[in-house]
């Protein structure tokens, strides 16, 4: 019996149970084998979720659905060798003033960039300019999924998305939220101690309070339904599904904790946190505490490994597999940014063929790509669908914006 000729149940539990390189194996027998095994992506997600529960999940966010999850696989697998491939450096985009945030997190596979006249957007899997000009060059965050896209602004959390029945509201603005994270179907958002959710599948844009924190939160996040408030004491409040509420400190000591700058963090067992010479890791699998850590400029956690880079201009990879206790940290150097420069914000977007490394400096933006499987690769991939939807919601914002906030409906 042909493969194309099982049930397709049955072929999903024969295709699930195996593991992701057997998976690739199979995939590689002839070219019948590879479509339909392609075309079950949801046995990819699974791999992804069991093999590379963390890493995949960043990656799956920072570059959208541009890279199926066979794609995302096949590269987390491959960063384990990423020091055997050649890296292309060049300059992206430079600016006219100094900063140190030219760079808005990437989400979706857009890359905002701030310069002097508002905020523009850029494809990276095309590195082709959005048609879209946010006035407001403060915005320091920007989300989006397949139906909705969300900004950080001064005064409040601006939500737009796609809507298909006329009579659903088409946006909210949430006046004085001070930080947000958008999932699939919900956006939680916190005004000072007070954490919202709104519901994205409703025909209101409506907002709900979840929780009254009895901390100050620097930080929200959501993971796998959960959501996690990082608070300026070094608490950790997590809010699970069932509306159960837990709180356990930040695994480090006190006194060390008051100098703690900077923090990245997926949940309440895997986050990163850092500042001058010291540098606290905690995963489930690994926990590392140095208190003299080489000074870090710029860091990207991507789960089982973290992009750091030095004032040196160094990019390094710290690979937490490779540490042993008691030692100094074991890094791989990845490249020397040119012409003196250093990084100052890190960023990783995966497409089909390999990783791009986004790196911003005070003054410019460098790309590193790296092709590990450059026969995938396509010189202007075409945008999808769900992109030309992101496009029409960034323009629609473009159009509130420029007739001044809030005229979308407000949620106080």
């Amino acid at each position: 019996m042909f493969i194309y000729q099982l049930p397709l149940e049955l072929l999903l539990i024969i295709l699930i149970n195996i593991d992701g390189i057997s998976l690739g194996k199979c995939r590689r027998v002839c070219k019948r084998w590879r479509e339909i095994i392609d075309n079950i992506d949801c046995i990819w997600r699974k791999m992804c979720l069991t093999e590379y529960k963390y890493s995949s999940f960043i990656a799956r966010k920072k570059s959208g659905e541009d890279c199926e999850w066979y794609h995302l696989y096949r590269n987390i697998t491959t960063w384990e060798v990423v020091t055997s491939f050649d890296i292309r450096i060049r300059d992206f985009y430079k600016f006219a003033i100094h900063d140190k945030h030219h760079l808005v997190p990437i989400d979706y596979g857009i890359l905002p960039l701030k310069q002097k006249n508002g905020l523009v957007f850029y494809d990276m899997q095309s590195y082709c300019n959005l048609p879209a000009t946010l006035p407001d060059k403060d915005s320091m965050k920007v989300s989006h999924n397949d139906y909705n896209t969300a900004l950080l602004l001064k005064s409040g959390v601006l939500l737009q998305r796609t809507v298909e029945c006329l009579t659903h509201m088409s946006a909210a603005y949430f006046t004085n939220a001070q930080s947000f994270v958008l999932t699939e179907t919900q956006i939680y958002f916190f005004k000072e101690r007070e954490v919202f959710v709104c519901d994205l599948k409703a025909k209101n844009l409506e907002s709900k309070l979840m929780l009254h924190c009895d901390y100050e939160i620097k930080q929200i996040q959501s993971f796998m339904g959960n959501v996690y408030l990082f608070t300026t004491c070094g608490k950790i409040v997590s809010i699970e599904k069932n509306g159960t509420v837990t709180t356990k400190a930040i695994n480090i000591p006190p006194e060390w904790m008051r100098q703690i700058r900077h923090m990245q963090a997926i949940d309440d067992r895997n986050y990163v946190c850092y500042s001058r010479n010291i540098f606290k890791i905690e995963t489930e699998k690994y926990q590392h505490l140095y208190l003299e850590f080489p000074p870090i400029t710029a860091l990207f956690f991507y789960g089982d490994f973290i992009l750091i880079g030095t004032r040196a201009g160094e990019i390094l990879l710290y690979r937490l597999s490779s540490q042993q206790a008691d030692a100094k940290p074991n890094f791989e150097k990845l490249t020397d940014l040119p012409e003196g420069r250093f990084a100052v914000q890190l960023e990783v977007c995966e497409r089909k063929w390999g990783p791009v490394i986004i790196v911003a400096t005070y003054f410019d933006v460098i790309i590193m790509e790296i092709d590990f499987f450059p026969e995938d690769k396509e010189n202007k991939p075409p945008l999808s669908s769900k992109k030309l939807f992101l496009i029409q919601r960034l323009m629609r914002v473009q159009d509130r914006m420029h007739m001044g906030l809030p005229k979308a409906p407000t949620v106080t």
